[in-house]
C-alpha cells in the first residue's frame, strides 16, 4: 500500500516503530476498525512483485478456504473467451502409442470450419490408455494480466468423463495444483498445460470430483472429443477433435531403386492391408542432425502401399525417416532408412543411452553419432540373468523402447546396448539407477559419489526410477566461478510432491575458500542461489530443492551494483517534488539478500524502514513529510544472498 486513511496509518507506524521492521503482519478482530460503503481505506502501492499499484487480497468461506473473488461479488465486466494453444495427448501404459509412438505429443489448434471454436489438426491416432493435456489461459479485455479459467470440461462421444472446477481450494491441498499440471511438457519449454485426467495417485481436491480419472482407454473406432474451457463470466472455448484407437500398422521398404535423378521406394503395410493414403518424408545428415522435409517427385500405388520417388541430390550420405497414415487415419510404426554409402562402422561411433521420464514411467533412447544396420536393444544384467529390452528405430540414429515401469530396474547390477550388425558392440551404461517409492527413504549418488540425492518420505508421487548425471559442457556461471562439477539430477521431467535433500562434497582447495554455496540452474533465470549448509568436517555443502535441476558448488567474492540513486549526489530539488527516496541495487550471480537485517537506508543520519520491490531491486522510503530546505544526505547499505556488501551515499540541496 502506498498510503493508508489516518487511523490506519497510525497504528501502521505504530506497529513498524515497535517491531523496528518495515513488514507488519498484524490481525485484527472485526469490531476494531469498521468501514461502511464508501470509506477511503487506503490507497494502492507498488511495494511487491509488480510493476505497478496493486492489491492483494483474498475472499474466503466459512470453512477459511480461499473462494474465487470473479463469482463472489467482484463483477468485472468480460466478454473475451479463454485462449486455447496445444492439446496435448500423453501415453500412460507400457502399450500406449500415440501417432505410432511412445512420445507424448503436443498439437497446435486451428479454428473450427463450423460451428465456431478451435479443432484438432487431424484425426490422431491412439492406442492404450491415454490423457489428455490443454494449453490455456485467460484474459479480460484491457488488463495484461492472465487470469485462471473457473472450470473444464472433457467430454468423449458427448460423455462427460472429467472436469475441473476452480472455485475454491483448500490451503492444505495446495500440493494437488501441482498434480494438475503437465510437467513434462513444462519442463522441455513445449508450454504450460493442465492435464485432463488423474491417476490413482492422484490426492482427493476440491478440484476434481471423486470417482473420475479422464484416462481414456478407448474402444476401437473413432471417437468423438469435445472440451469446454469457461471463466467466471461465462465465456466459453470449445475444443473438438476425433480420435481414432488402433494399433500402429506395422510397415516396410520392400525395395529399393536407383534411378537417374531420384531414389524409388515401395513403402507397405505388414500388419494391416489398408490402403496408405499420405507419407511424410524428413532427411537426417550423417550424423543423425534433422536436416529438412523431403518433396516427393512422384508417387503412385502399389496394392496396399505407395510407391514413392524422392530427389536423389538430397539423399546423399543421408538417412531418412518415413511416417505413414492409412485410409482409416492410422498411423504406421517408425520407419527409416538410409544411404548403405555413409554406414559405418559400429566400433568407430560414439553411442549415447539415455532415459526420460512420463509420467513416472521410463522411456529408454540409445542414440548413435552415425548410420548403422542391425538390431539394437537394452540389456538390463538381474543377478545372474538378462532381462532384454527391444528398441525401435524411430529416426535414422535414434532407438527408443515403449514405456517401461521403473520396478523393471530394481536391483539391477548393469545396463547395456546392445547392437547385433555384422559387427556386435555392447555399449555400458556409466550411471547408477535406483528405484525408489512414496513413503521410504533412499539416497542415490553421482557415479563418481560426489553428488547425492535423499528422496525423503514425502518426495515422490509415485515409484520412480532416479539417477544423476555429470554435465561435460556446463553453462558457466556470470559474476562467479564455478568450484566443483556440475550434475544433473534425474529425471528432469519429473514432478516432485515435496523437497529433495542434495550434496556435492568438494576437495581440499575449497575448504576454505569463502561465500560458496549450491547453485541450481535455473531454466529462466540461469543459475540460482540456494541457501545452503556446510559441513566442514565432512567438505559437503548441502540443501534442499522442489524439482530436479542441475545443481553446483559456486563462490561468488563480487558485490552488488547500483544502477540508480535518487535523490542523486549533488542534484537540487524543490521541496514539493520530492515525495520518495530510493536505489535500485542488483548482482550478478546469488542475488540481492531481501532480509530486512541485509540491508539499511538512512535519511540524515537516521534509519529509515525502507520498502523493497523485489522485481526492481528497488529500496525505496516515501517521506512521511516535505524535508526541510537546506543540504541532506542518504546512506545505503546492500548485500547479496553470499555476503559480499557495498555501501554509499548520495548528498543533496531541497529549496
Amino acid at each position: 500500500m502506498e498510503e493508508f486513511a489516518f487511523r490506519l496509518e497510525t497504528i501502521l507506524y505504530s506497529l513498524q516503530a515497535k517491531n523496528n521492521s518495515y513488514i507488519v503482519n498484524e490481525y485484527f478482530s472485526p469490531e476494531q476498525f469498521p468501514f461502511k460503503k464508501g470509506d477511503v481505506i487506503g490507497y494502492t502501492g507498488n511495494t511487491g512483485a509488480s510493476f505497478g499499484p496493486h492489491l492483494h487480497f483474498e475472499l474466503r468461506n466459512n470453512k477459511s478456504q480461499p473462494i474465487n473473488p470473479l463469482i463472489n461479488g467482484l463483477n468485472i465486466e468480460d466478454y473475451r473467451n479463454p485462449r486455447v494453444h496445444q492439446i496435448g495427448i500423453i501415453p500412460l501404459s507400457t502399450s500406449s502409442k500415440i501417432n505410432g509412438s511412445s512420445i507424448p505429443r503436443a498439437y497446435p489448434l486451428f479454428a473450427a470450419n463450423t460451428g465456431g471454436g478451435l479443432e484438432f489438426p487431424d484425426t490422431i491416432s491412439c492406442f492404450g490408455p491415454i490423457g489428455l493435456a490443454i494449453e490455456i489461459d485467460d484474459k479480460i479485455q484491457g488488463v495484461r494480466n492472465k487470469y485462471q479459467v473457473q472450470s473444464i470440461q472433457l467430454l468423449v462421444d458427448d460423455q462427460n468423463v472429467f472436469s475441473l472446477n476452480y472455485n475454491k481450494l483448500d490451503f492444505s491441498q495446495k500440493h494437488t495444483v501441482n498434480q494438475t499440471r503437465e510437467n513434462r511438457f513444462q519442463r522441455l519449454n513445449l508450454g504450460s498445460f493442465t492435464k485432463l485426467y488423474k491417476q490413482d495417485t492422484f490426492s482427493n481436491s476440491t478440484l476434481v470430483k471423486e470417482g473420475v480419472s479422464g484416462v481414456l482407454n478407448l474402444t476401437p473406432g473413432y471417437h468423438k472429443i469435445e472440451i469446454q474451457i469457461s471463466d467466471a463470466s461465462g465465456n466459453t472455448t470449445r475444443v473438438k477433435g476425433t480420435l481414432i484407437n488402433y494399433p500402429p500398422v506395422k510397415m516396410a521398404i520392400k525395395d529399393v531403386e536407383w534411378h537417374d535423378n531420384t531414389i524409388e521406394f515401395n513403402i507397405q503395410p505388414v500388419s494391416l492391408n489398408i490402403p496408405i493414403t499420405k507419407i511424410s518424408c524428413y532427411s537426417y545428415t550423417a550424423y543423425g542432425y534433422p536436416d529438412e522435409e523431403l518433396t516427393i517427385v512422384k508417387s503412385k500405388k502399389d496394392r496396399s502401399g505407395l510407391r514413392i520417388h524422392l530427389p536423389k541430390s538430397k539423399l546423399g550420405k543421408h538417412g531418412i525417416s518415413f511416417i505413414t497414415k492409412n485410409k482409416l487415419g492410422v498411423y504406421g510404426s517408425p520407419l527409416t532408412w538410409h544411404d548403405p554409402n555413409a554406414e559405418r562402422r559400429l566400433t568407430e561411433m560414439d553411442v549415447n543411452i539415455s532415459f526420460s521420464s512420463i509420467e513416472h514411467k521410463i522411456i529408454a533412447q540409445v542414440k548413435t553419432d552415425g548410420f548403422t544396420s542391425g538390431n539394437t536393444s537394452l540389456r538390463v544384467l538381474k543377478e545372474d540373468e538378462y532381462i532384454a529390452i527391444p528398441l525401435t528405430k524411430i529416426q535414422p540414429t535414434v532407438y527408443t523402447s515403449d514405456l517401461l515401469l521403473p520396478s523393471l530396474f530394481r536391483k539391477s547390477k548393469r545396463i547395456d546396448a546392445f547392437f547385433d550388425g555384422e559387427i556386435e558392440r555392447i555399449i555400458q551404461l556409466n550411471l547408477d539407477l535406483l528405484v525408489a517409492s512414496p513413503n521410504n527413504k533412499s539416497n542415490v549418488l553421482s557415479n563418481d559419489k560426489n553428488c547425492s540425492m535423499q528422496i525423503t518420505n514425502n518426495s515422490l508421487y509415485d515409484t520412480s526410477l532416479v539417477w544423476i548425471e555429470k554435465i561435460n559442457h556446463p553453462v558457466e556461471p556470470k559474476g562467479g566461478t564455478r568450484l566443483t562439477s556440475v550434475y544433473q539430477l534425474q529425471p528432469f521431467e519429473l514432478a516432485l510432491k515435496d523437497t529433495v535433500r542434495i550434496g556435492i562434497r568438494y576437495n581440499n582447495q575449497i575448504k576454505d575458500m569463502k561465500n560458496i554455496s549450491l547453485y541450481y540452474y535455473n531454466q529462466k533465470h540461469g543459475w540460482t542461489f540456494l541457501p545452503s549448509s556446510i559441513n566442514k568436517n565432512r567438505q559437503v555443502v548441502s540443501s534442499t530443492l522442489h524439482s530436479l535441476d542441475a545443481i553446483s558448488i559456486m563462490q561468488d567474492i563480487e558485490p552488488p551494483f547500483i544502477r540508480k540513486v535518487y535523490p542523486e549526489n549533488n542534484g537540487r530539488f524543490h521541496y514539493k517534488d520530492l515525495k520518495t527516496i530510493y536505489i535500485i541495487a542488483d548482482d550478478h550471480l546469488s542475488g540481492l539478500n531481501s532480509d530486512e537485517k541485509s540491508m539499511e537506508m538512512k535519511l540524515d543520519g537516521l534509519s529509515v524502514r525502507y520498502a523493497f520491490q523485489p522485481i526492481k531491486k528497488q529500496l525505496s522510503f516515501y517521506l512521511p513529510t516535505p524535508l526541510d530546505a537546506g543540504e541532506h544526505k542518504m546512506e545505503y547499505t546492500v548485500s547479496d544472498n553470499a555476503g559480499n556488501t557495498i555501501s554509499g551515499s548520495s548528498t543533496f540541496l531541497v529549496d
